[in-house]
């Protein structure tokens, strides 16, 4: 059942290692009703599971309660069989941690593909973080609704960003701070942060 007071978003947070990306990520979902988290580095607290099996029998038992999910796949071949599911469940965000992992600038995970296309259609958020925004498929930046960055440093990075209007000078942001670009009512009110 897909409840119709939720809306899609698509939302990139961006950062080098240590710059504040999954503690701004975890604040965030303080505010989320349901959420799958792709956690690879083991960075989030909640009910953790390790093979898609078992989410699914989860999700199955909860039916349209809520749900906080942190997923920690044993292995890539898990991994892949965990992918086939996102497009499955309705009414929910998949944050996913280390986003290269499943696209690059020219490739881009079929389930990951679908879910950026037409995710819309079945209130399927998505919130992607990654150290490497220049290696990101361009595809999936286009249709972020927002982007989140702290400080970058990288020139091409730096020079990808320049097509942006982000609220702060990246290359001034101190340490822990963030910029945005992009739809200000989702920064409000779905990420639940103000806009300095």
């Amino acid at each position: 059942m897909i409840s119709k007071g939720m809306n899609n978003h698509i939302i990139g947070v961006m950062g080098k290692k240590g710059s504040g990306k999954t503690v701004f990520v975890q604040e965030s979902l303080k505010n989320m009703k349901r959420y799958i988290v792709v956690d690879t580095l083991h960075e989030y607290n909640g009910a953790i599971f390790y093979n898609w099996i078992d989410i699914v029998c989860f999700i199955d038992e909860v039916r349209d309660i809520d749900f906080n999910i942190i997923y920690r796949p044993l292995n890539d071949e898990d991994r892949e069989e965990f992918f086939e599911l996102i497009n499955v469940i309705n009414n929910y965000t998949l944050v996913v941690e280390e986003i290269d992992f499943y696209c690059d600038s020219h490739n881009m995970h079929p389930e990951l593909d679908h879910l950026t296309r037409y995710g819309r259609h079945y209130n399927r958020s998505l919130i992607w973080i990654t150290r490497n925004p220049f290696e990101v498929n361009r595809f999936l930046t286009r249709q972020s609704d927002v982007l989140v960055t702290f400080k970058q440093t990288e020139p091409r990075d730096l020079d990808y960003f320049k097509k942006y209007n982000f609220n702060k000078e990246i290359e001034t942001l101190k340490e822990y701070e963030y910029a945005f670009w992009g739809d200000e009512q989702i920064v409000t009110n779905v990420l639940n942060k103000k806009i300095a």
